[in-house]
């Protein structure tokens, strides 16, 4: 809550630089486990982290109030917290709940999408209930005689949100409007500078083959990408 010119909840703090990125496209390159990069925490032993890198990324969305900046050179690195060295992650962990859970709603396994471009997300997810604790430290029960529950639930870690292909509907119209009115040397130029277009690399082959206009549902008029005219 914001009170006036100034904060008064946590839910109003910033999260700041890369924290507040809370969608993200690009081609996943690489995903691999790390040694911990915080050996100091408050919060129990040191655990590994998972680190995922996004080739041509675009940053989709940030988080309500954070400023929007550039990824330098198109790359991001992530890290998910994974487990203390030598162990399995919990069950309940963000990366199980999060990462690997909303992978396999979309029938794969994280690294299935390695060389793939993917959106990911970072989605309001639960972990796990717990019962309320009241100030004597005991649980609090409800009228019944039972135990109150707390949800305990993140928006910190990121899920997949899907993966993206040249024949999506919404990349083939995008790509066709950045197209009309470019000559061949030109659509090549802007398919390979792009963020967007140059991740998917089926666009300009299809422009080698000459295919691409019918692929996105334009003709070409003077050499130049233009919209079909429909058939009366």
């Amino acid at each position: 809550m914001t009170t006036g010119s100034f904060v008064e909840s946590s839910a109003g703090a910033s999260r700041g630089g890369f924290q507040g990125i809370k969608k993200i496209r690009g081609m996943l390159t690489e995903i691999k486990k790390v040694p911990p990069r915080f050996t100091d925490s408050e919060y129990g032993p040191p655990k590994e982290q998972i680190e995922f890198t996004l080739e041509d990324a675009e940053i989709l969305e940030m988080f309500p109030g954070e400023d929007e900046f550039e990824l330098k050179e198109g790359k991001y690195t992530g890290w998910i917290t994974y487990a203390e060295a030598g162990k399995t992650p919990s069950a309940n962990s963000a990366y199980i709940k999060c990462w690997v859970a909303s992978a396999e709603k979309l029938g794969k396994k994280p690294t299935d999408f390695i060389g793939q471009v993917v959106v990911l997300d970072k989605v309001k997810t639960l972990l796990f209930k717990k019962p309320q604790i009241g100030a004597d430290k005991k649980p609090v029960l409800d009228a019944e005689g039972k135990k109150i529950m707390e949800e305990v639930a993140t928006d910190k870690v990121f899920c997949f949100a899907g993966e993206e292909s040249a024949n999506a509907v919404d990349n083939k119209t995008y790509v066709a409007n950045l197209l009309v009115g470019l000559n061949q040397k030109a659509a090549l130029r802007k398919l390979l500078t792009d963020p967007k277009t140059k991740q998917f690399p089926e666009y300009k082959s299809k422009l080698a083959d000459g295919m691409l206009a019918e692929f996105l549902g334009l003709t070409i008029v003077d050499e130049k990408f233009a919209t079909a005219v429909p058939v009366a």
